[in-house]
């Protein structure tokens, strides 16, 4: 279960890679409503996390690189479970992301779409023409009122106009990226395989500050109102960190590390704390200020995602399980 758990009124949804998605009562976990979306071709994951809005949500599904394989976003009354409309695809891996009435996505083959949120019309694609036959993921959109910065399979980190899909500006890095992108306050943050984190400014693309860490940054950064966080991996002695940066990159706040290394993700910030978990089942809390250990529960099962609803915190693990834990 890779998506991450999402909350919406008194439902609590997710998608299991045996090809459903559920809705369950967040306070119980009773089944809501389902979707076998086996049944409109060859896909069965969700990778991406969803997009809540109005009394839709939307999700997009994939199935690797198979050459028959097919991807949807599904548009799905978050209530009832019916199908408002879907666009078909040949894959969706990522969140799917909004600007005003139009939804934003990307596939395996680096194709980047937009599309209108109520209907499912196309409005444009865009795409490097740089295939991608290792399958790598494709990392998840970021935007704001009037672009929409991806990171191709090319290595290049692209602005697009998102009315049009036009590149505004495109920029190549020293090493490939090898993070999602965050942004905050007109600033995107990447980290990149040769142990360093960027700082770019989204209007032009350019260097405002950059920093060398102790390990790879991998999966997502999280960004908080005076730190930015990331997960570090070293693949050599399996080991994982979390690394608490200064906004404007200018020192490390604090590092704690894991073994194995953190397999959830994306830093998970939620009251006070940042949350991680690992393919030994250990979910761990540590404080935002300092990095001081808070807590740590054992699952059953690789955990890949972490969501919360307040006063719930919601885990998801690789084989299939939901937790629900108060804390």
């Amino acid at each position: 279960m890779f998506s991450v758990p999402a909350v919406a009124g008194d439902s609590v949804f997710v998608g299991s890679c045996a090809g459903v998605f559920y809705a369950l009562n967040k306070n119980t976990g009773q089944l809501q409503w389902s979707y076998d979306i086996t049944k409109d071709g060859k896909q069965r994951s969700f990778h991406g996390n969803p997009l809540i809005t109005g009394e839709l949500i939307l999700i997009g599904t994939d199935q690797a690189c198979d050459f028959d394989s097919v991807g949807h976003v599904y548009a799905f009354d978050r209530r009832t479970g019916a199908v408002k409309w879907k666009y078909k695809s040949t894959s969706v891996p990522t969140d799917i992301i909004q600007i005003g009435s139009n939804i934003y996505f990307g596939s395996f083959q680096d194709r980047w779409s937009a599309a209108k949120l109520q209907t499912g019309e196309l409005i444009w694609t865009f795409s490097t023409g740089v295939p991608n036959p290792e399958c790598h993921l494709a990392r998840s959109p970021v935007a704001d009122e009037n672009r929409v910065y991806i990171t191709g399979v090319d290595g290049v980190i692209y602005s697009l106009d998102a009315a049009s899909g036009r590149p505004v500006w495109k920029r190549k890095l020293t090493a490939a990226p090898s993070t999602s992108l965050a942004l905050k306050d007109k600033s995107l943050f990447v980290g990149t395989t040769d142990n360093r984190i960027y700082r770019l400014g989204s209007q032009t693309g350019e260097t405002e500050a950059e920093i060398t860490v102790e390990a790879q940054p991998v999966g997502r950064p999280t960004l908080a109102v005076d730190s930015v966080f990331f997960f570090l991996e070293n693949r050599t002695e399996r080991a994982g960190y979390i690394v608490a940066l200064t906004p404007d990159l200018a020192k490390v706040r604090w590092t704690q590390r894991s073994t194995p290394d953190w397999a959830s993700e994306r830093p998970h910030v939620a009251r006070g704390l940042v949350i991680a978990g690992n393919c030994r089942g250990e979910l761990a809390a540590f404080q935002v200020a300092d990095g001081a250990p808070k807590w740590k529960v054992s699952l059953k099962g690789c955990i890949r995602s972490v969501g919360d609803s307040g006063d719930t915190l919601f885990a998801g693990v690789q084989e299939g399980t939901v937790y629900a834990l108060r804390y």
